[in-house]
């Protein structure tokens, strides 16, 4: 489905450091190495076998474009982080809520708004159902270009209903003939290998790819059990396996400009790691297949028109092996299992699987009147069935809770860009129609009689304007406003089939909210570059959806809460100190509210009204450095890089802040990160030595999570090309 989704597991798993302009340009003359973007200087011409190159690059446009975005480049993901999720964390507005080390469960948050509120992307392609077998962080940094983050609005051209905001990895194009190969061993008995091969045929213009990446980790760091009496046990049942592989073919001189399909498939095992009880034998797992066909052609039948589309199929099983008939605590003690039948960790056994079927289709009309406007139609549609069956469950739980599932949706989007005044005026106005339809069974909440068939169809419009404006060469101000909606995913909607129960009478989430920022970029006399920005938002969310327990026993469902009031600042600064040196910093001040004035289905006054929003951090702040220099050690075609990170997460409560004395709450985190990276041969060996967590600080997520101590690793990466 998703154009490149595949990409990584296709061909992506690790790029070249840069492409060969890049390295021609670094070598011959430096065009803001400092800074973690990579971006080529406006005011630079780079000389480029006597063609002089000048003009915005896409990440500064991107930057500078009407949107609230964050633009993550190159250099910034090839610097202490190992892996996505680290990189987004220290951007600012963004929280990653894990619940333990490599391939635990991982919520990414953007202004206090998470999960399933933001849009996940790759190359613009929605990631939808298949976000249930792969995530973004499986995606190898080393082969990303830049990661795009939207604040509170959607891009048009994304399709879907995302409305907190949303995260694009952009992945990067690869010379004809190309090899990357790369391995990195750290603790936790953690080895991750990633491997791609890209071959193109001249003559036909056809381009062949090969690639995969496996990921093992035993994740058997020390923890601390908080809830229990503070003792310091290991992770004994936390084994992480993943293995993606898959191949492509592109045609780039057929009618269309370029035809891709795809192909994947990826298998997961992960050991459930308890932390009340000792778990020793229950486990998740996953495979999936992906077919994906990509269509581009520019001047479609008409000047000025231009067509995208992807089209694609996944195939995914699922489910959870929990069938032990002994459970016991962290003395070691035998315990029966929680039910008759067996089970460690819920009041019922698992040993079942769920069938997922997924077709999509997006499609992206695009038409440039002329320069001062452009039209855009984007269509995007998703059908979904799920079939699960555990007989198992059924026998213990009583009554049969496995049933199949459907739900369809369509997204319509009509955008107008205007640009006026030679492009120092830009605003993009969108309106949107959501659609959406499902087939499910749905078990009434105060009994457990036979479950009812439950059809529904609705319809719903939204819109959201951006507009920016150029009050100098320096200067710039932005301000957007939407009110859209989110329609509930499969899982909110028709449940799982199994242990989340079918919400037919769910609303959709709908925000309506207001973004405002100024950015400064300044280039600076000896080429580095100086960069500032501030936002402030005020949104607030109707409807908002919650994963709430159920009466039946270890059943759940998810329901819409109500109101809640979300409001902040952030505040980013960057820069290069001098030609070797480059920081940068950043803050987020965010605040979410109750601001429901009655308990939901009474008259009686909400206790918790303008109360913060539990389990949310509101105050983070990032800081970090980059030393680097050309041959350090003598020689040629060398460089070294220097890298130092630091976070800051504010303590804060995980119930409602009801009194000044409660102790459940999330204690404040600082960790430091720092690599050493060394290549060789221009670029094409690499060793980078890094190390996360500095100084081994106890750290946990939500719902005091222990997450991992100190980690260390070491990564050699080799490129051919």
């Amino acid at each position: 489905m998703m154009k490149k989704i595949v990409l990584f597991l296709v061909s992506g798993l690790f790029a070249a450091l840069t492409t060969g302009a890049q390295e021609l340009a670094y070598n011959e003359k430096r065009v803001d190495e400092s800074a973690p973007d990579s971006t080529l200087r406006n005011e630079d011409p780079i000389k480029l076998h006597e063609v002089q190159v000048t003009g915005r690059t896409k990440l500064r446009m991107l930057k500078e474009s009407a949107m609230p975005v964050s633009v993550i480049g190159e250099r910034q993901l090839q610097g202490s982080a190992n892996n996505l999720n680290d990189v987004l964390a220290r951007t600012v507005g963004v929280t990653i809520r894990n619940t333990g080390g490599l391939g635990s469960a991982s919520r990414i948050s953007v202004r206090g708004l998470e999960g399933k509120r933001i849009g996940m992307y790759i190359d613009e392609a929605p990631m939808s159902q298949l976000s249930n077998f792969v995530a973004l962080n499986d995606v190898p940094t080393d082969m990303i270009e830049r990661i795009e983050v939207y604040k509170g609005l959607v891009p048009y051209r994304f399709g879907g209903s995302a409305l907190g905001g949303a995260v694009n990895v952009v992945t990067k194009e690869y010379p004809p003939l190309y090899l990357d190969f790369s391995y990195e061993i750290g603790s936790f008995n953690t080895h991750q290998l990633n491997g791609v091969i890209k071959r193109t045929d001249k003559k036909s213009g056809l381009q062949f790819g090969l690639g995969g990446t496996y990921s093992f980790s035993k994740n058997n760091y020390k923890m601390r059990l908080d809830n229990i009496d503070g003792r310091w046990v290991e992770r004994d049942h936390d084994q992480y396996n993943k293995i993606i592989y898959g191949g492509s073919v592109k045609a780039t001189k057929w009618w269309f400009d370029e035809v891709k399909l795809e192909l994947i498939g990826m298998h997961t095992k992960q050991e459930i790691q308890g932390i009340d009880i000792d778990i020793r034998e229950a486990y998740n797992f996953s495979s999936s297949y992906v077919a994906a066909l990509n269509l581009k052609k520019d001047n479609f039948f008409l000047d000025g028109l231009d067509l995208d589309m992807d089209a694609g199929y996944v195939l995914g099983y699922s489910g959870m092996k929990d069938t032990a008939m002994h459970r016991y605590d962290w003395d070691g003690n035998e315990m029966p299992p929680t039910s008759v039948f067996g089970g460690e960790q819920n009041k019922y056994p698992s040993d079942g699987r769920t069938r997922t079927n997924e077709a999509t289709l997006k499609l992206n009309l695009g038409y440039t009147i002329d320069l001062h406007h452009a039209v855009n139609l984007n269509l995007y549609g998703d059908h979904t069935s799920m079939h699960p069956g555990d007989s198992l469950m059924d026998k213990a739980l009583g009554f049969c809770a496995n049933f199949p599932s459907k739900m369809n949706t369509l997204t319509t989007g009509l955008s107008y860009d205007l640009s006026l005044f030679g492009g120092r005026f830009q605003n993009a106005f969108t309106l949107k129609h959501f659609y959406f339809s499902s087939s499910s069974r749905s078990i009434n909440t105060f009994s457990v009689s036979e479950p009812e068939a439950v059809d529904i169809s609705k319809n719903y419009f939204g819109f959201s304007d951006a507009l920016r404006y150029r009050l100098s060469d320096d200067w710039m101000v932005k301000a957007s406003f939407n009110s859209e909606v989110r329609i509930p995913t499969s899982e909110e909607l028709i449940g799982n089939g199994f242990s989340i129960l079918a919400s037919p009478a769910l609303q959709p989430e709908r925000t309506r909210g207001v973004n405002l920022g100024v950015m400064y970029r300044h280039v600076k006399d000896d080429g580095g570059l100086l960069e500032m920005e501030l936002s402030g938002y005020l949104n607030e969310l109707d409807d908002m959806i919650r994963f709430t327990p159920d009466i039946i026993p270890t059943m759940a469902r998810y329901r819409n809460f109500g109101t809640v009031r979300t409001k902040g600042v952030e505040l980013e600064l960057k820069g290069d100190v001098c030609p070797l040196l480059y920081l940068y910093a950043n803050g987020t001040w965010q605040d979410l509210r109750d601001v429901r004035e009655t308990v939901p289905g009474t008259n009686v006054a909400n206790p918790t009204k303008d109360l913060r929003i539990p389990n949310v951090p509101y105050l983070m702040g990032n800081f970090g450095a980059e030393l680097h220099r050309e041959n350090l050690f003598g020689g040629k075609g060398q460089n070294t890089r220097l890298l130092y990170d630091a976070s800051y997460i504010h303590e804060y409560f995980y119930d409602f802040e009801v009194s000044k004395y409660q102790e459940r709450k999330i204690p404040t985190s600082f960790t430091m990160d720092a690599a050493l990276e060394h290549s060789f041969m221009d670029n094409r060996l690499t060793l980078t030595l890094r190390v996360k967590n500095l100084t081994d600080r106890h750290v946990v997520s939500e719902f005091n999570r222990p997450l991992p101590g100190r980690y260390v690793g070491f990564k050699v990466r080799y490129v051919f090309k």
